[in-house]
């Protein structure tokens, strides 16, 4: 974040926290900045000393450091939240999500990064629930982040990267080699990525970009990003759509005739849903060995 914006962060949470505290922007400014000169920092037009940002801060009653600490943490307890709500959205978890957006204020979403998540959470919310169209979602979702403007960019944020993938859930855009070629520039580590504190971005790219080579038949591929996906997961010790990971590697396996790494790929699969616990899921997976590759899962363990 440049100097600018982070400079405005701060003094909309100061005029948030002024607010709260149900003091006036007169009184607020009275002997320290005239009115003109405040709301030029509120709309990012000029950037604050810290000498400011301390007589303000004490006008309020708190230290300067203690403000920033505290925007900070709100910073970082928001990014969760919406984190959440998104994977609620694009997992269908409707309900869920639509409790969660009750729960956020957007007025009070202090990152820009947070902001376009937030947006694009909703985007999709109303595409999964059936209340827009499929054409009229791509089209909002490429003017939410000017699309030909970020495809050139060599810095995404994660909320960039989250919105790029969501074009993989839409099978009416045409284009979606040039947003895989993206994801794997990302991948191979042609373009920066602002993560943030959300691990489960790398995670779906890989998933995401096993998945597309999936459709266009390029098994090696498909397999070379499941096998990626697989070691990222398993680095960060995080079971986020590890065993989709597998199954995908079994499956690319599969067509490349590799049938003993097929039945590894299809055990640790396995592995990954009883640990879940989650019944209905494991019989579907079961359902899918058995259609996809004519594979008992009994075959795979004595012990089951």
């Amino acid at each position: 974040m440049n100097e600018m914006n982070q400079s405005q962060e701060i003094i909309l949470f100061i005029d948030r926290l002024r607010a709260d505290r149900n003091i006036t922007q007169e009184d607020f400014l009275h002997g320290v900045v005239s009115m003109r000169q405040y709301r030029r920092y509120l709309r990012g037009d000029s950037s604050m000393s810290y000498s400011l940002i301390e007589q303000l801060a004490k006008r309020l009653g708190f230290d300067s450091e203690m403000i920033i600490l505290e925007l900070e943490t709100e910073k970082l307890k928001q990014t969760q939240q919406i984190n959440n709500l998104y994977n609620s959205v694009v997992s269908r978890s409707l309900e869920r999500a639509y409790q969660q957006f009750k729960e956020i204020d957007y007025a009070r979403i202090i990152s820009e990064n947070d902001q376009l998540l937030y947006n694009h959470s909703v985007n999709m919310f109303n595409f999964f629930s059936g209340k827009v169209t499929q054409k009229t979602t791509i089209e909002r979702t490429k003017e939410l982040i000017e699309l030909s403007k970020l495809l050139k960019k060599k810095a995404i944020s994660s909320s960039e990267l989250l919105t790029l993938v969501s074009f993989f859930f839409f099978d009416e855009y045409k284009e979606i080699n040039i947003i895989a070629e993206k994801l794997a520039s990302y991948i191979e580590n042609n373009i920066t990525i602002v993560t943030g504190h959300n691990i489960k971005v790398v995670t779906l790219v890989l998933e995401e970009l096993s998945r597309y080579f999936s459709i266009s038949e390029n098994y090696e591929k498909m397999l070379y990003y499941a096998e990626e996906g697989i070691k990222y997961a398993n680095t960060v010790r995080s079971y986020y759509l590890l065993e989709t990971l597998y199954f995908f590697a079994a499956a690319a396996s599969f067509e490349l005739d590799l049938i003993k790494q097929r039945n590894d790929y299809l055990k640790k699969c396995y592995i990954v849903l009883m640990i879940e616990g989650n019944e209905v899921k494991m019989q579907r997976y079961r359902d899918n060995f058995k259609q996809n590759f004519d594979v008992d899962i009994k075959d795979l363990f004595e012990f089951v």
